[in-house]
């Protein structure tokens, strides 16, 4: 969908700006295309990191420095390249990145953590490919709010919630009450699912074992908006409803708030 997108741009509409600082909507896509290109170099053909690379000339940066710095030296340095090209590039990559994907297996182990799953050692495939799933979800959806185009819908906000599902209950490892203790989180018809604490740490069901100890719901015509960072942190609790123990919901967003909203403006 993307693709089909981006083709059906008008030149005004690849210079529009987006929420991402500095960025327009170019901008966003040559950082998909950088994105795919840096994967499969350093997944598929375990050659050297841009990171590494990048890092040998900027010594002393920590790690999202060094992310934000090689972002934004790519976008710069590939904006020359036709949007023609560019859709063609993210085409051609996009089908290798698809078929590495497929073959290298869920439960294989990668040779990266996942932050975003709050790892800090080599994490399994089906994390890594659950990232990028949710990058460029929000990637798309930033280009559509640019350039006044309707929200992604049906399967692809389905895919989104399931990981947004996981990946904020990896987050609330440290939100430790009773165990046995549960939040069902609900994403309307994007799928809901329930939270249970055990020992240390919360598991997931797609199932809603009798009455949550807590209940979170976002509201229908936000979840879009949510699930791809399209409010500030500040602003996405008014995108959420309560009911239950509104105590263990409240802890659980204070954890969780900062990762569906982007930064305060």
């Amino acid at each position: 969908m993307l693709l089909e997108l981006l083709t059906g741009l008008p030149a005004a509409d690849w210079e529009r700006p987006t929420e991402c600082p500095g960025w327009t909507v170019k901008g966003i896509a040559l950082h998909v295309l950088g994105d795919d290109f840096s994967l499969l170099t350093r997944q598929r053909d375990a050659s050297t990191d841009s990171l590494t690379l990048f890092a040998q000339d900027h010594p002393g940066l920590e790690f999202r420095a060094l992310l934000d710095g090689f972002n934004e030296h790519w976008v710069t340095a590939s904006r020359f390249f036709s949007t023609a090209l560019v859709v063609d590039l993210l085409r051609v990559v996009g089908e290798w990145s698809d078929a590495f994907y497929r073959e290298v297996g869920l439960a294989t182990m990668s040779h990266e953590a996942v932050g975003f799953f709050a790892e800090d050692s080599p994490s399994p495939y089906w994390q890594v490919i659950a990232r990028e799933y949710m990058e460029r979800f929000v990637h798309q959806s930033q280009i559509r709010r640019a350039v006044g185009a309707p929200e992604l819908d049906g399967e692809h906000v389905c895919g989104a919630a399931l990981v947004a599902a996981h990946v904020l209950a990896a987050w609330l490892r440290d939100f430790a009450p009773a165990p046995g203790t549960t939040i069902a989180i609900d994403f309307g018809s994007a799928g809901s699912w329930t939270w249970r604490r055990e020992t240390d740490r919360w598991s997931v069901t797609d199932s809603r074992p009798g009455i949550p100890t807590a209940h979170i719901a976002v509201v229908p015509d936000r979840t879009v908006a949510i699930l791809s960072r399209g409010v500030t942190a500040a602003k996405a609790d008014a995108s959420i409803t309560i009911t239950g123990d509104e105590a263990v919901a409240r802890g659980a967003l204070a954890v969780i708030a900062p990762i569906l909203g982007r930064p305060d403006e």
